[in-house]
């Protein structure tokens, strides 16, 4: 595997390139300037994931994502307030500095996984977890956001779907949120009967969906993938005239 580092700061350049050499990431090479980095976007799509820093002098991280460089993207930032913003970019994930080696092997690993072939990420997906939840009559639960304690009505949520080590929760007509946990954890917390796990990384509300084809279905307006190991649960859950 090899990466391209997009980042101001020297310090942290150093830092990334110990942690690439731990792990036998060859560092192809180095942005200091986000100017130039852009000027040669197309040099980014030779490798297999960019380090981008977010927080750059002249144009920002979010100006090279714009262009959309073929390649996978880790999101570097001190802090998490853009990371809502930096996910509708298909980042595969967002390191907040500073961050302990085994976080940085866990960004490596999702990269690895999208660069897989989908048969394989397919096996590797888990058929439905065998998991009993117990909050079957609950209306609504609350969420951590930025370390405050927000309400969040059930019948609102149509999606929930993994990043990283966040999850997005999606809304009707309302601000998507963010939330530092796993899709486990969530899905722990939401009745089973309204909710179901179709991929490896998305919960959706049964009362949601608007079409299902063979490996997608739609919610709302998501076009959202369905993994062959939670397909003939969802169909179980749905009524169905044939």
């Amino acid at each position: 595997m090899n990466c391209i580092i997009i980042d101001d700061d020297t310090f942290y350049i150093e830092f990334l390139k110990n942690y690439c050499k731990k792990v036998n990431i060859e560092v192809k090479a180095v942005y200091q300037n986000s100017v130039i980095a852009l000027q040669e976007i197309s040099k980014l799509s030779d490798c297999d994931v960019v380090f981008l820093d977010i927080h750059m002098p002249d144009i920002s991280g979010f100006d090279i994502l714009k262009n959309k460089p073929n390649t996978q993207i880790v999101i570097l930032s001190a802090d998490d307030a853009n990371a809502i913003k930096a996910f509708d970019y298909n980042v595969v994930d967002y390191l907040q500095k500073p961050f302990e080696f085994e976080r940085f092997m866990r960004a490596i690993n999702r990269v690895q996984e999208r660069i897989k072939p989908a048969i394989t990420t397919e096996q590797q997906t888990p058929a439905e977890e065998k998991e009993v939840s117990t909050n079957q009559n609950i209306s609504s639960i609350f969420v951590n956001v930025n370390k405050k304690l927000i309400k969040l009505n059930i019948e609102d949520v149509y999606a929930v779907e993994a990043k990283g080590d966040y999850v997005l929760i999606k809304l009707d007509d309302k601000d998507n949120l963010i939330v530092h946990s796993t899709l486990k954890r969530i899905k722990e917390k939401l009745p089973l009967h309204i909710f179901t796990q179709v991929h490896r990384s998305y919960i959706v509300n049964l009362k949601k969906i608007v079409d299902i084809e063979d490996s997608t279905i739609v919610v709302n307006r998501d076009v959202i993938p369905i993994s062959k190991g939670n397909r003939a649960s969802l169909m179980a859950k749905l009524d169905i005239l044939n």
